[in-house]
């Protein structure tokens, strides 16, 4: 194992005061020990800022006024010294053994690829609801990967290790809903970049549901701001792989199972209640939808 390589830890941190805690000491008490933690708060109203002050001797604390998420990372990213990058919620928590997995599996894979991983979902006491299991495309061809990825969401970017120099050539963009940030990353640097992506397929997070959550709120909103995202990624490829890209793709829905397309009318039906409820359901659906592909 390189446990001599770097590990830059970038958490955005707005009003996260709930959780922030628990999320900090499980990466300080990682079992890999080559690890910076960089903090942005955004311009926090609660004590979020108190917090992170308190665990100044142990992570590096940068403020800004309140700018958004991709701001956060920027300034995160411009920060670090870090051979790979961890992009992390603080809401979520890492497994003890979680970055020296993935910096084993990073190490095997080269510095063309993105390593993620499975994941449990817990709720907001950290009882463990149930876990996440990804599919696994690791046999994939690059192109038959990347059509699963127009396809939708595919991976989780708290699980991921990125190698920093990724960042130079496909910095994170200011986006209209922060939410679809992480997929944008991952489908510019998968189709105009030609990054690779590899799954640990154990759970290696603790990913927090919970009411004040982004990523749960407008997910319909999201998804179709993702089908502009697809668009102008496509655009930017030559026209023939484009074509290619956009043929397979609808010859590949068309082959969906009859349960996924079950669930995803079943997500569009539920949408229609705006409540709590109605966002746990949504996102049950979102992940047994991922789960099929």
């Amino acid at each position: 194992m390189a446990q001599n390589k770097l590990v830059s830890v970038i958490i955005p941190v707005y009003n996260s005061a709930k959780f922030l805690e628990e999320c900090l000491n499980s990466i300080l008490e990682q079992t890999y020990p080559n690890i910076e933690i960089i903090t942005i708060d955004d311009e926090s109203t609660d004590s979020s800022i108190d917090i992170l002050k308190s665990y100044s001797n142990k992570i590096h604390v940068f403020t800004q006024k309140n700018q958004g998420l991709a701001s956060s990372l920027n300034l995160g990213i411009s920060k670090i010294q870090g051979n790979w990058v961890k992009w992390f919620s603080p809401d979520d928590v890492m497994c003890p053994n979680t970055i020296e997995m993935l910096v084993d599996k990073a190490e095997e894979c080269g510095n063309d690829t993105i390593v993620y991983s499975n994941w449990n979902i817990i709720n907001e006491s950290g009882k463990v609801i149930r876990e996440f299991q990804e599919s696994n495309y690791n046999d994939l061809l690059d192109f038959d990967f990347n059509i699963r990825l127009l396809d939708g969401q595919q991976i989780n970017v708290n699980t991921t290790l990125i190698p920093s120099s990724f960042f130079n050539k496909c910095p994170i963009r200011e986006l209209e809903d922060p939410v679809a940030i992480d997929y944008d990353f991952f489908l510019r640097s998968a189709l105009l970049y030609n990054v690779k992506f590899h799954l640990i397929s154990k759970p290696l997070v603790k990913y927090r549901i919970h009411s004040d959550q982004l990523s749960h709120k407008n997910i319909l909103k999201t998804l179709d701001f993702v089908e502009q995202i697809k668009k102008q990624v496509l655009d930017k490829l030559d026209i023939s792989l484009s074509s290619k890209y956009i043929q397979e793709l609808k010859q590949y829905q068309k082959t969906k199972p009859v349960t996924k397309k079950s669930l995803e009318l079943g997500m569009k039906i539920i949408s229609s209640t705006p409540s709590w409820a109605s966002d746990r359901l949504l996102t049950f659906y979102l992940n047994k939808i991922r789960q099929s592909r």
